[in-house]
């Protein structure tokens, strides 16, 4: 085929080409910072955990959400690396919680599948002598387990062994399968918001979400709900 160069075009190159740079710039500037989002008992509203969400501290368009970053961030191979600060950024408040009485059991903190991949992982994370139960690390991109990818198998289970616990992330709407709930065993899966946001006014999704959380139960697997937000 052909297609037509356009100024629109040139100007997405030199755009993706500016963001690019200073994504590189910002991860020397220590600029990727993690935001925090509250997770409570549905039945006593007491917090159980925080979500760490990764955020671009810009030094001239200020905080910037993924939907900015990310994509460029895949195409320069360096979200392991943003993976990898908000890890640090995370355990270094947890430590300053700590210290000041403040009461959150657990902090979340995503991991890309790219990372479970890397063989330098378990190594760097048994450096940061993380305590037991007090970081979880959510799968997001499930597609890599139904398959047969063993050194991502073996990983997963040196995560757990190191006392971190595993979670599924957007459950209902990706990749991820009953099967992968059998074969990874993971503390908890999350239920993704196009599924919980609708349940007020549809007994239909009601419905959904009763199902997923009874597979849950019927599992040992403790569930969360996103967007849960009146």
């Amino acid at each position: 085929r052909y297609e037509f160069f356009t100024e629109a075009m040139q100007s997405e190159i030199v755009d993706t080409k500016r963001i690019a740079d200073e994504i590189l710039g910002g991860l020397e500037r220590n600029e990727f910072i993690p935001f925090y989002q509250p997770q409570f008992d549905a039945k006593t509203l007491e917090i159980v955990g925080v979500e760490a969400l990764a955020r671009w501290r810009h030094p001239e368009k200020g905080i910037l959400a993924p939907d900015v970053f990310l994509r460029i961030a895949e195409e320069l191979n360096v979200v392991s690396i943003i993976d990898r600060t908000i890890l640090e950024h995370s355990l270094l408040d947890f430590e300053e919680w700590s210290a000041a009485n403040l009461h959150i059991p657990r902090v979340s903190v995503n991991v890309s599948a790219r990372r479970l991949q890397d063989e330098e992982l378990i190594k760097s994370l048994r450096k940061l002598n993380i305590k037991k139960g007090t970081i979880s690390f959510e799968l997001v991109e499930s597609i890599f387990l139904d398959e047969n990818d063993d050194f991502v198998t073996w990983n997963l289970e040196q995560i757990k062994e190191l006392g971190i616990d595993v979670e599924i992330d957007d459950f209902g709407t990706g990749y991820a399968s009953i099967v992968s709930l059998l074969k990874l065993q993971p503390r908890r899966l999350k239920i993704d918001r196009q599924l919980v946001v609708p349940i007020v006014k549809s007994p239909q999704r009601r419905q959904v979400v009763s199902s997923i959380i009874e597979i849950g139960k019927s599992l040992g697997i403790e569930v969360v709900a996103e967007g849960v937000e009146t």
